[in-house]
C-alpha cells in the first residue's frame, strides 16, 4: 500500500518532457532563431528545466517558448510514463580516455533529417573530448560558439527587440552564469576554454551595447540596415521568382488571347454568289461591276459552287484563324506591358525602385524591342543598385566604428559596386588590411581608389600601409612620398616615411 503511494507521488512530480509532433516541417514555422534554438534542443527525454539549463537560457524565458512552439503545433507534452526515465547518458570511457563512438546529438531519427533543427552545427566529434565538462555542458558551448557569427546581440541573450534594460540584464546574468570562464577555474576545458571564452566575450558586448541607450539607438540602426540590404539583395537577385512570375504573365496572356479568340471567331463562308473567294478574283468582279461591266449568266451558273472542304478554302481558313490568334496574344500581351509600366509607376512614386526595376524587368521581357522601355529599366536598375550601395556603405560604417574590420571591408566592397567611389575603394582597402585579411585583393581596392582620385592623399596612405603590411616598403615608401606632396602638412605621413627610412617599420 505505501509503496503504492509513493509511487504515485513520484510520479506528480515528475517533470513534463516536451516532444516533437510527427510530421511537423519546421521550416515553415514562423519561429525565430531563439525559438529555434529551444526547439532543437527538444528530444522526448529532457525537462524544460533541463533544456534551460543545456541552452543557458532563462527557464522562465524557455517555458513560454515551449509554450509557443506547443500552440503552432511543433511540440507536445507526453503524459507521465509509468515506468521509471532512462538515466541520462554518460561517458563510459576511463579516465584519460576518449569515448568509443560520438556522442549521439539528437535521437537518431531526428539528427539524420537535414530539416530538422538538431541537425549539427559542428562535427559531433567534437563532443567526445575527454574534458571537466558534461555533455550538456559541451553541448551548451558548441551550440552557442558556432551561431555566433549568425546571431545578433538580442539572439544571443534570447531576447525580444524591445525588452527593457532589466529583462537585458537578468538575460546576460543566467548565461553568465553558464559561460563566465572563471566558473571553471582550475578545471581541464581542452579546446572548450577558447570557445567558452569567445562565447563570454560576445555575451558581454551584447549586454554592454544593448544596456546604454545611445550604442543601442547606433545598433538598432545597423540591424535595420543590415534587414534592408538583404530585402534588396533577395528582390534583385530572386531569379526563382522572376521566372516563377514571367511563367504566370504568359499563362494569362495566352489564357486571354483564347478568350478573346472564341469571343470573335467567325468561320469565312462563301459569297451568296457562288464567286471564288480568291480575294484577287473578288477585286476584278468589283472592278468590273464599278465600271458598268456584266457577268455573263452563263458564266455565273458554270461556276462550280465553293465548298469549305476545298483544300484552297481551308488554307485561307487557317490562315486567318491563326492571324486572329496571333492578334489576341498581341492585345493581352499589350495590356500585361501596360499593367507592369503602371505597377512600375507605382513603385516608383511611393520610393520603392526595386519594385520599380523588377516589374520594368517583365515588361521589357514581354516587350524586348522597345528601346524606351529598355533604357528606362537601365536608369531604375541603376537607382536601385545606388540605394543598395548607400545602405551597404551604412552598414560598413558601423561595422568599422565596432572593429569588425573583416565585415565592414565586405560591406564597403559591396557599396562600391552600385555605387563606385575612390572613397568607398579606399575604406574597403583599409578595413581589409586592418583584418589582415587577403593584402592581394587589398592592393587592387587601393589602387583603384588612387586611380579614381589621384590628386587625393587618403588613398595613397592607404595604399602605402597594405604594401607595409605586405612586406613592399619600396613600394609603401613611393606611396607616402607621393601623399606628402599632396597634404604636405599631415605629419603622421612625415612620420612614416620616417620611419621607413630607418628600417623601422
Amino acid at each position: 500500500m505505501s509503496g503504492g503511494v509513493k509511487t504515485d507521488v513520484n510520479r506528480q512530480a515528475e517533470p513534463r518532457l516536451p516532444q516533437l509532433v510527427e510530421g511537423v516541417d519546421v521550416r515553415t514555422l514562423p519561429i525565430g532563431p531563439h525559438e529555434a534554438f529551444v526547439l532543437s534542443r527538444v528530444d522526448g527525454r529532457s525537462s524544460d528545466g533541463e533544456i534551460a539549463m543545456v541552452t543557458g537560457l532563462e527557464p522562465g524565458f524557455v517555458v513560454e517558448t515551449l509554450a509557443r512552439l506547443q500552440q503552432l503545433g511543433a511540440v507536445h507534452y507526453a503524459a507521465p510514463s509509468t515506468t521509471e526515465r532512462p538515466a541520462p547518458e554518460r561517458s563510459s570511457a576511463p579516465p584519460g580516455g576518449r569515448l568509443s563512438r560520438p556522442a549521439v546529438e539528437a535521437p537518431r531519427r531526428a539528427a539524420s533529417d537535414p530539416a530538422h533543427p538538431a541537425a549539427a552545427l559542428y562535427d559531433p566529434s567534437e563532443l567526445d573530448e575527454v574534458v571537466d565538462l558534461d555533455l550538456p555542458r559541451k553541448r551548451a558551448v558548441l551550440d552557442h560558439y558556432y551561431r555566433l557569427d549568425s546571431f545578433n546581440h538580442y539572439e544571443l541573450l534570447g531576447i525580444a527587440l524591445d525588452a527593457d534594460k532589466k529583462a537585458i540584464k537578468d538575460a546576460y546574468f543566467a548565461a553568465v552564469s553558464v559561460f563566465h570562464p572563471d566558473r571553471y577555474f582550475g578545471k581541464n576545458l581542452g579546446a572548450f576554454k577558447p570557445k567558452l571564452e569567445r562565447v563570454f566575450q560576445r555575451l558581454t558586448q551584447a549586454h554592454d551595447v544593448l544596456t546604454r541607450s545611445k550604442s543601442r539607438a547606433e545598433y538598432d540602426q545597423y540591424l535595420a540596415a543590415q534587414r534592408r540590404t538583404r530585402n534588396l539583395e533577395q528582390a534583385l537577385a530572386d531569379e526563382r521568382a522572376s521566372a516563377r512570375e514571367l511563367d504566370e504573365v504568359r499563362r494569362r496572356i495566352e489564357e486571354a488571347a483564347r478568350v478573346t479568340d472564341r469571343a470573335s471567331h467567325r468561320p469565312p463562308t462563301p459569297t451568296p454568289s457562288g464567286m471564288a473567294l480568291d480575294p484577287n478574283e473578288r477585286r476584278r468582279a468589283l472592278a468590273r461591276k464599278l465600271a458598268g461591266g456584266t457577268i455573263p449568266p452563263g458564266a455565273r451558273r458554270s461556276a462550280p459552287p465553293t465548298s469549305t472542304r476545298d483544300p484552297v478554302v481551308q488554307e485561307m481558313v487557317a490562315d486567318d484563324l491563326k492571324r486572329r490568334y496571333e492578334q489576341s496574344v498581341t492585345r493581352a500581351r499589350d495590356d500585361q506591358v501596360t499593367r507592369y509600366i503602371e505597377a512600375a509607376d507605382l513603385a516608383q512614386k511611393e520610393g520603392n525602385v526595386v519594385s520599380a526595376a523588377n516589374a520594368l524587368r517583365v515588361a521589357v521581357t514581354l516587350r524586348p524591342d522597345d528601346e524606351e522601355l529598355k533604357a528606362r529599366l537601365e536608369q531604375t536598375q541603376e537607382r536601385a543598385n545606388q540605394e543598395l550601395a548607400e545602405t551597404y556603405r551604412d552598414q560598413a560604417q558601423y561595422e568599422e566604428r565596432s572593429g569588425r574590420f573583416a565585415e565592414a571591408a565586405l560591406s564597403y566592397e559591396r557599396a562600391a559596386r552600385g555605387k563606385p567611389t575612390a572613397q568607398l575603394f579606399e575604406r574597403a582597402a583599409f578595413c581589409l588590411q586592418a583584418a589582415n585579411g587577403d593584402l592581394r585583393k587589398a592592393g587592387e581596392l587601393g589602387k583603384r581608389a588612387v586611380t579614381m582620385a589621384p590628386k587625393a592623399a587618403e588613398p595613397r596612405v592607404t595604399l602605402a600601409k597594405v604594401y607595409v603590411k605586405a612586406g613592399m616598403k619600396e613600394s609603401a615608401l613611393l606611396e607616402f612620398e607621393r601623399a606628402a606632396q599632396l597634404a604636405p602638412d599631415d605629419d603622421s605621413i612625415k612620420d612614416w616615411i620616417k620611419r621607413l627610412k630607418r628600417g623601422e617599420v
